[in-house]
């Protein structure tokens, strides 16, 4: 039998856990919802992973990208082919190291100025107090049709999906 101790010690160890995801999270939604690229990308581990499922040349986050590096790219990229009009991040839960958020948004495409709104939401998991994998889950369909719909105004190319990974 395990002493109470340990399930109290273990207790504590998840709650501290927690809170630093929670905390690494809302600097994350602070930092990302001004689009401020630097902090945002400070929060993450030198290793870290972000994976867009889906792929096209309008979407510079889309696909995978690792490292600090290659993710600053993207969001710059993103930056340069979106305004973003509304950017509503909510904290939906927390287990342990991995939180998951909620998104409203808006975006207007800086080119055709056609709009694209929606939800879509990510997964984030934190390794020692940093960011190490960010998953981004939107509507394939409807992402491949408003691409579609761009493509036929002349502002951009095709869309090729990206299957989730489990």
């Amino acid at each position: 039998m395990i002493p109470d101790d340990e399930f109290s010690r273990d207790g504590a160890r998840l709650a501290q856990r927690e809170a630093i995801t929670r905390a690494v999270l809302e600097k994350f939604i602070a930092y990302w919802s001004v689009q401020d690229v630097t902090q945002t990308v400070a929060l993450l581990a030198e290793d870290a992973v972000s994976q867009v499922y889906f792929n096209h040349p309008e979407v510079g986050m889309a696909g995978e990208k690792r490292g600090q590096t290659e993710i600053a790219e993207g969001l710059y990229e993103n930056q340069a082919i979106w305004v973003y009009l509304q950017f509503e991040p909510v904290i939906v839960g927390i287990d342990d190291d991995t939180g998951r958020i909620q998104i409203q948004f808006e975006y207007e495409h800086q080119k055709t100025h056609l709009r694209y709104a929606g939800t879509m939401r990510m997964v984030l998991r934190v390794r020692d107090g940093l960011i190490s994998r960010i998953d981004c889950y939107h509507d394939g369909e409807r992402v491949a049709a408003f691409m579609e719909l761009l493509r036929a105004s002349g502002g951009g190319a095709g869309f090729e999906p990206v299957a989730a990974k489990a």
